[in-house]
């Protein structure tokens, strides 16, 4: 049995919840932050919402179901405001069968535990589908991202704005050069371990699924990049740099359409690689695969 809420009632529904209800929201929402942690999933069955902003900050065992999500402020916000879900320190987390669009950053994840993104459209957002950091339990499963939104960098001298010049040409004219989006599919950084990213597509002015690490970053741990299809005009199709038990097989990266980009997997030394099809590179795409484990 599920229980009715709209934008003004959902809060105090997940309030009174005990764990283990199914709520149906209906509307357009502004904001939802979710703090609770539930000794059993709470599902939120979200088809007929659309919400401006989605948190589960602290929160445990929830479950969001279907519907829209965006940001508040839209793809250029600044901060939370720029962000369509924010998962922090927080376990045990699902999103399934959404559309995640109009964000700078689609999904943030940071400090959480036991996350799963399945069967997602993520849509026009400016600079990351999915950007994790210090996250443990990650799953990102059949998940689409397409039609990112660019945006260039910006050099201003003496009150006239050009666009995409790069910041020594910007410095060298005494401007002041603003950087422009770097759009990633999904980004992982800082200590993200025990990660299954599998069977999605990826497409756009666009880089893929990679790690873009900061100085002092913990390095990552025991990911899985597998099964993905990824046809981009960027740099970085599969990219993983200090990674510990990772492995990429069986993807298929290519280049856009018209793209002049040449499509590539990038790995450090001790990432696994097999089985993959690059055409524009063979030499990345590694060796025919070998007891490789299965999906789970």
């Amino acid at each position: 049995m599920s229980i009715a809420a709209t934008c003004a009632t959902i809060l105090s529904v997940l309030a009174a919840a005990k764990g283990g209800e199914s709520i149906a929201l209906k509307g357009d929402c502004s904001a939802i932050t979710i703090t609770r942690s539930y000794p059993r999933t709470v599902t939120i069955q979200a088809d007929g919402a659309s919400v401006r902003g989605l948190a589960v900050v602290g929160g445990q065992n929830i479950s969001w179901r279907g519907g829209t999500i965006s940001a508040p402020q839209g793809a250029h916000g600044r901060g939370r405001d720029g962000y369509g879900v924010l998962i922090r320190d927080a376990a045990n987390v699902s999103v399934t069968g959404a559309l995640i669009t109009n964000a700078k950053k689609s999904v943030v994840l940071d400090g959480a535990r036991d996350v799963t993104l399945n069967d997602n459209r993520f849509q026009h957002y400016g600079e990351d589908g999915v950007i994790a950091s210090n996250t443990k339990g990650l799953t990102i499963l059949r998940n689409t991202f397409a039609d990112q939104i660019g945006k260039p960098t910006e050099c201003n001298v003496a009150g006239k704005i050009t666009l995409g010049v790069k910041r020594r040409d910007c410095v060298a004219l005494g401007g002041a050069w603003v950087d422009g989006y770097h759009n990633d599919a999904v980004q992982m950084r800082n200590g993200v371990a025990d990660a299954v990213i599998a069977y999605n597509r990826v497409e756009g002015e666009t880089q893929g699924l990679t790690q873009m690490d900061k100085d002092g970053d913990a390095p990552l741990e025991n990911i899985r990049i597998e099964f993905n299809t990824i046809q981009t005009d960027g740099y970085h199709q599969i990219t993983l740099g200090d990674c510990r038990s990772c492995s990429i097989r069986m993807n298929t990266v290519q280049r856009a359409k018209g793209s002049t980009k040449k499509a590539v997997i990038r790995a450090q030394a001790g990432v696994s690689v097999c089985g993959n099809t690059v055409p524009d590179m063979p030499s990345t795409a590694g060796p025919r695969c070998k007891d490789a484990p299965a999906i789970k």
